[in-house]
């Protein structure tokens, strides 16, 4: 039995409010990283907030080699202030030395895939979660 903090959320990397400073320039790639090395009952997951998303787009969520992990695709009015909260859950391949590298891009029909901007991503997580979850 574990003791401590609470399996059911157990933060493992710092929130990243808009996303931004951890978006390298040129690469286009965020890096999460684990605070502690995983337990055999444990699984890792992304837990993101958007921003507004353009009308009919969505977001594609993918390692660095291009592996996609989820999307996530605005549910509510186009363009209205409020983003959506997705949850993508994550192989433990993807790990690498606890650490996790992601790229994102926003793809619409009739237009090329694209970065994300800022105000698209508001909120990146990296949480463990109970594998039989």
């Amino acid at each position: 039995m574990r003791t401590g903090l609470p399996t059911g959320v157990l933060l493992i990397c710092a929130s990243v409010l808009l996303a931004g400073p951890l978006i390298g320039q040129e690469s286009g790639v965020i890096e999460l990283q684990a605070l502690h090395p995983l337990a055999a009952d444990e699984a890792v997951e992304i837990q993101l907030v958007t921003g507004p998303l353009p009308r009919g787009a969505r977001l594609e969520v993918m390692t660095e080699q291009g592996e996609l992990l989820g999307t996530v695709r605005s549910l509510g009015i186009p363009n209205a202030p409020r983003g959506e909260t997705a949850t993508i859950p994550v192989p433990r391949a993807a790990l690498v030395e606890g650490r996790l590298r992601l790229r994102m891009q926003i793809v619409q029909s009739g237009a090329a895939a694209r970065p994300p901007q800022p105000s698209e991503i508001r909120q990146v997580n990296l949480v463990t979660v109970p594998a039989s979850r």
